[in-house]
């Protein structure tokens, strides 16, 4: 059991409810069918489309991240900074 499951455990008294060995074997077979079948039926432009998408997206939430400069890069800025 995971560590803070476990805490919450304790500290309430209410033991995590168990899950249904069908429905958790139902669900993995599903799981593991879902993503083939769904490669099998796209074309090759539908493949190519969603992975642009994939890809775009991934360079979008990169550039709205804010970089932090290093530390040397926060040194060299002072140093030229005082530069007449």
């Amino acid at each position: 059991m995971a560590r803070a499951a476990k805490i919450v455990e304790i500290n309430t008294g209410q033991p995590k409810p168990e899950k249904n060995p069908a429905a958790v074997a139902l669900g993995r077979l599903g799981g593991l069918r879902g993503g083939n079948a769904r490669a099998a039926k796209l074309s090759p432009e539908e493949r190519k489309e969603i992975a642009q998408r994939a890809a775009k997206q991934r360079w979008a939430n990169r550039k709205s991240i804010e970089l932090v400069p290093t530390v040397d890069q926060a040194v060299d800025a002072k140093k030229v900074a005082k530069l007449p």
